[in-house]
């Protein structure tokens, strides 16, 4: 018995895709039977048959029935840290024959549905779901939701359905392999999707906003700190000089070092860059220190932060003086309002007490002087 290699083609839009087979020459598998070889699977979009294949005979085309097909929109999410993870999947179901269609209820069949997990080598079973039949079914794992149902009660079919899944809060653990399965009676189609995550991270520079030194002194030690972000790998910390002496951005000089991962309770990770600055000169006055951090959570231009670097000796009288010379002069301007004010009034309450005590010393003088 010659061995068969099969080559699926599915033409969308065809209820009767066609089933091509080749022979490959003799070989004996035993037994009279067939032997076992894999099947690829072709999607062609449009009414037409499949290609031609000049490398097949077209006597050994063979008619199948598709009747389940299952998809999803979105084979690849990425979804942030701590959101909420959709997974898209629907999938339809077209009875074979009309003969098959009159054997079966006015009402579309029931169905099974599971959503798997496959990460470093492991499966895990998160939800199982037989809509409309009974029987006991594991609990759901990690709050996971599944919205399991057809989409329509046509009588006869053709029928579509929903299996999106819904996971809350996702955590970097998560991650991996998503296997969905829908079960018919004797029919079984399966789906995958890769789930990924990401969380941009968070850029400070310390200290901030002024980096005050006299010339031929060395600045503070700049701090970048890049936090909360994930995954750990392919974070980049630049330090860029801009301003001075020099036109355009350089590379800033210095020993710069990066400290190690701090994890934190929600996944994400933390970094702190490090860059220890050589004696600057006056001509470095106004200088910009830029730290940028390139991500694959962040756009290609990176985020970043920003000192501006002030010589001593070389700085005017800013806009924030000026304004803050203003506000002390009108503070103490009131100021010296209110304490004349109360100056005053205080004079004024002396000189009313002092009216209306001097008649009763006069009358106290005049009793006295009668007695004498």
């Amino acid at each position: 018995m010659k061995p068969l290699s099969l080559l699926l083609a599915v033409t969308l839009g065809e209820r009767t895709p066609r089933l091509l087979a080749q022979e490959q020459g003799p070989q004996d598998v035993g037994g009279g039977g067939l032997a076992k070889r894999p099947a690829a699977l072709l999607l062609r979009q449009g009414p037409e048959g499949p290609p031609p294949r000049p490398d097949l005979d077209p006597k050994l085309y063979l008619k199948v029935d598709v009747v389940l097909t299952v998809l999803t929109h979105t084979p690849a999410p990425r979804i942030r840290l701590g959101q909420d993870a959709i997974l898209d999947l629907s999938f339809a179901y077209m009875p074979p024959t009309l003969e098959a269609t009159a054997s079966l209820a006015p009402s579309p069949p029931p169905f099974g549905l599971e959503w798997r997990r496959q990460h470093l080598g492991k499966g895990h079973l998160l939800l199982a779901a037989t809509p409309g039949l009974g029987g006991q079914m594991p609990a759901a794992r990690e709050g996971a939701v599944a919205f399991a149902a057809w989409d329509d009660d046509d009588p006869w079919g053709p029928w579509t359905g929903n299996g999106t899944f819904w996971l809350p809060a996702v955590r970097p653990f998560q991650e991996g392999t998503y296997l969905a399965t829908v079960h018919l009676p004797y029919l079984q189609g399966q789906v995958s999707l890769e789930l990924t995550m990401h969380k941009p991270p968070k850029v400070s520079l310390s200290p901030a906003p002024l980096v005050w030194a006299a010339p031929g002194e060395a600045p503070p030690e700049l701090l970048c700190l890049v936090s909360h972000f994930y995954p750990s790998e392919g974070l980049e910390v630049e330090w860029e000089l801009r301003g001075g002496s020099e036109s355009g951005s350089q590379k800033a000089e210095g020993q710069r070092w990066l400290s190690s991962l701090r994890h934190h309770s929600d996944g994400s990770v933390s970094l702190s860059g490090h860059l220890k600055l050589p004696p600057i000169t006056a001509e470095q006055h106004g200088a910009r220190y830029i730290c940028r951090v390139h991500h694959s959570s962040l756009p290609a231009s990176g985020r970043s932060a920003e000192v501006t670097v002030e010589v001593a000796g070389f700085s005017g009288p800013s806009l924030e003086d000026g304004v803050g010379l203003f506000l002390s002069a009108f503070l103490l301007l009131g100021l010296f309002k209110v304490l004349g004010w109360y100056c005053k009034k205080g004079k004024s309450k002396i000189n009313l007490m002092l009216y209306l005590i001097k008649p009763k010393i006069l009358l106290c003088r005049h009793k006295q002087y009668k007695k004498l």
